[in-house]
């Protein structure tokens, strides 16, 4: 039986240190802890993020941040707006949400204060907010992700034994799409021996470029602290056979052998070349409101600053995927943060030939931005 808890939170908007290169977030807000979805692959239970004090709680004790919206109106203005994530660590649309509506509040908030939003879910819930989500398409940006791992019934059941069915996400997708809400699938993780064979990989792949703007593929599942726990138990109950191959795959590590993680991005890759779908989100463009951004005298530079920043965290993006490490082009992340904060603009700094003096901007992130400001200014 679940048990619902209500509680009052100190703060709710989180801001990142370094903006996500698959995701776009800047920020996260997470309304609710705990999911009631209880899939067995996911590391919100694991020590990084676990806020209960037993991991078997998550599933079965959802406490209820009542108060998010009072404490996002203050919050809010702090802050100049950027892409904010629903949610890092649970699903913004578990049934909870059903009556609380604090995932509705909280979107209302932000499109009133003209904020991006990226939404990540399993549940068709969310075609209750299409109307709240429209108007944050037409102001700013907004795209949502539902994951989608497989549609095999029976693997389902161990892995998203209470999440809704992978049709009415994809049917979720399609009608977001025709209401000119961008949305797309994610297929994370890639769970292995599981769902790693070619024909699931290609069936949620081709499945998804029916409907969908884009596929996020993630092949490096993580097995870290409880999670690990978790879903070794899981093996271990249900498939026997795999307890001795993912040992050899994981050994003592939080991620797979990166020749795993490769092959299987490559394979990836070339199903979403064949079905004509991007395995990428485009960078987010939106305007920033004057009233809320703190822009400094002659901001006009804000935007072509946040182009160059973006340019450069795709770049990361498919550094890391080809190379299955996230921390392959860490040095991109830095100097594109540091350059979305710069008070004066990029394109005085290339024309003075001093982009090296940025922190993270070497010989090869200084080359990737003068050909961007090159082709830029010729578009």
């Amino acid at each position: 039986m679940i048990k619902f808890v209500e509680i009052e939170a100190k703060s709710v908007l989180n801001r990142h240190k370094f903006k996500d290169n698959w995701f776009w977030d800047r920020y996260s807000i997470n309304p609710y802890r705990g999911c009631q979805f209880a899939c067995n692959y996911c590391d919100a239970i694991s020590q990084k993020y676990l806020t209960h004090k037993d991991y078997h709680d998550f599933t079965r004790t959802i406490y209820v941040k009542k108060n998010t919206p009072k404490v996002l109106l203050k919050e809010i203005r702090k802050y100049k707006p950027d892409i904010v994530g629903l949610s890092g660590v649970t699903d913004p649309y578990q049934p909870v949400e059903s009556k609380y509506k604090l995932t509705r509040k909280t979107l209302k908030i932000l499109a009133q204060n003209q904020f991006p939003v990226h939404i990540g879910t399993k549940s068709d819930l969310i075609l209750r907010d299409i109307d709240i989500l429209k108007e944050i398409s037409r102001k700013t940006w907004c795209t949502v992700s539902f994951t989608i791992i497989t549609y095999n019934k029976d693997l389902l059941s161990h892995l998203e034994p209470l999440a809704p069915p992978p049709e009415r996400r994809l049917e979720a997708v399609r009608k977001l799409n025709e209401e000119g809400i961008r949305a797309g699938v994610n297929f994370i993780p890639i769970v292995p021996y599981i769902l790693d064979s070619q024909e699931n990989i290609e069936e949620v792949i081709k499945k998804a470029s029916e409907h969908a703007k884009y596929i996020l593929i993630g092949s490096g599942m993580s097995l870290r602290s409880n999670q690990r726990i978790r879903f070794m138990e899981l093996l271990e109950k249900d498939f026997p056979e795999l307890v001795p191959k993912y040992e050899k795959l994981y050994g003592n590590n939080v991620s797979p052998a990166r020749d795993y993680v490769t092959s299987l991005n490559k394979i990836a890759k070339e199903f979403c070349e064949k079905y004509g779908i991007k395995n990428y989100i485009d960078p987010p463009d939106f305007k920033r409101n004057p009233e809320q951004a703190t822009l400094i005298p002659n901001g006009d530079y804000d935007k072509i600053n946040r182009d160059v920043a973006n340019h450069l965290l795709l770049t990361a993006f498919f550094k890391e995927f080809k190379s299955g490490n996230f921390y392959a082009a860490r040095n991109y992340h830095v100097a594109a943060e540091n350059i979305e904060n710069l008070t004066e603009n990029i394109q005085d700094i290339h024309k003075q030939n001093t982009l090296e003096v940025i922190p993270g901007v070497g010989k090869t992130v200084s080359k990737v931005i003068s050909e961007f400001l090159g082709k830029s200014s010729k578009s």
